[in-house]
C-alpha cells in the first residue's frame, strides 16, 4: 500500500488554538440551545477562526444524513424525527451571537418524502423564525438538492434568503466515487432554477480527490453557464481513514492559477484558498456581490 500524502505545513499552521474566550462562548450558546453546527459535524478546519469571531454555520434537521458521500464526516445512520423547537432555537442563538450574517445548512433528508418536503418545510420555518427575532440579519442557506423537487425548492426561495447556496462538491467523473447518491446534473439544475428565480447563487467544490486541470475548468464553465454568482474552492482533507484518501495537495501557486482562470473566463466571484469552505468569508463575498 502506498504511503498517505503528508499534510503540507501551510495547512497545519492555519489551524488556530481552541483556548480562547470567544470560542468557548460560542460553544456554550450552541450547546445551551441544543443545536448542531457543520463546524463540528464536518470537522471544519476553520472552526476555531469562525467561533473566535462569534460566527457559526447552523446544521438543522438533526446531525444524521441519509446519504453516504465518501468525503464527509457527518453521521450517516438512520435519522431521528425533526426537532420542532430547532427553528426557534436557531433564531435565539443568532440573536445571542449578535450575528449580522447567518448561514443555515442541513444534512440531507431523503426520508422526508411526504408533501414534497425533503427538509424544505423545516428550512422555511427556520428562516421565518430567524427573521422574526433578527429582522436585520442577512441569511445564507446551504441546502441539499431536495431531489431536484421544485415544490421543495420554492418553499425556500419564497422566504427570499439573501444567498442561495448548493454545493457541487467535485467534478462530474468523480460523482460515482465521492457522491454515489447524488447527481451532477441535478445540482446544476438546482442552481440554474434558483438563479432564474432571482436568487444570488453560490456553490463550492473540493480539490484533491483525483480531478484533472481540464476537468476543473470544465466544472467552472458549467457553473458559469447556470449563472452562478459565487464559488468557494478549497483543499479536501481526509476526515478519517474510512474516508476517501487525498490524491493531491494543491500548491498556493495552483490556487492562484485557478482563481486567475475564474476571473478571466467567467463572471463568478471566486473564494479560492486551501482552507476555503462553503461559509468561508461568506459575509465578505455577499457584500462584494451586492456592491458590484
Amino acid at each position: 500500500m502506498a504511503d498517505r500524502l503528508r499534510l503540507p505545513n501551510y495547512l497545519k499552521t492555519q489551524i488556530a488554538s481552541l483556548d480562547n474566550k470567544e470560542f468557548k462562548a460560542v460553544k456554550k450558546i450552541i450547546s445551551k440551545n441544543n443545536l448542531h453546527t457543520v463546524c463540528d459535524g464536518a470537522r471544519c478546519p476553520n472552526k476555531c477562526e469562525c467561533y473566535s469571531s462569534r460566527t457559526a454555520t447552523f446544521l438543522i434537521l438533526g446531525d444524521t444524513c441519509t446519504r453516504n458521500c465518501a468525503f464527509c464526516n457527518i453521521s450517516q445512520k438512520t435519522p431521528l424525527s425533526t426537532d420542532e423547537n430547532e427553528p426557534h432555537n436557531v433564531a435565539v442563538a443568532v440573536k445571542e451571537l449578535n450575528l449580522k450574517y447567518c448561514v443555515i445548512t442541513s444534512v440531507t433528508r431523503d426520508d422526508l418524502k411526504e408533501n414534497n418536503d425533503y427538509g424544505s418545510i423545516h428550512y422555511e420555518k427556520t428562516i421565518k423564525e430567524v427573521r422574526s427575532l433578527n429582522p436585520d440579519v442577512k441569511i445564507e442557506v446551504l441546502i441539499p438538492d431536495f431531489k431536484g423537487n421544485h415544490i421543495a425548492l420554492d418553499r425556500v426561495i419564497s422566504q427570499k434568503p439573501d444567498v442561495f447556496n448548493h454545493n457541487i462538491e467535485t467534478i462530474k467523473r468523480l460523482y460515482p466515487i465521492a457522491r454515489q447518491m447524488a447527481d451532477y446534473e441535478c445540482t446544476l439544475d438546482v442552481l440554474k432554477y434558483a438563479k432564474q428565480k432571482g436568487m444570488i447563487t453560490k456553490s463550492g467544490f473540493m480539490l484533491g480527490l483525483g480531478e484533472f486541470e481540464d476537468e476543473i475548468k470544465e466544472l467552472l464553465v458549467h457553473l458559469n453557464n447556470v449563472g452562478l454568482d459565487i464559488v468557494t474552492i478549497g483543499q479536501y482533507i481526509q476526515p478519517s481513514k474510512r474516508h476517501l484518501e487525498v490524491k493531491k495537495y494543491y500548491t498556493l501557486d495552483e490556487y492562484n492559477k485557478i482563481e486567475e482562470f475564474i476571473k478571466k473566463y467567467t463572471k463568478i466571484l471566486p473564494i479560492v484558498a486551501p482552507l476555503a469552505r462553503s461559509s468561508y468569508k461568506a459575509y465578505e463575498a455577499y457584500n462584494k456581490i451586492i456592491d458590484s
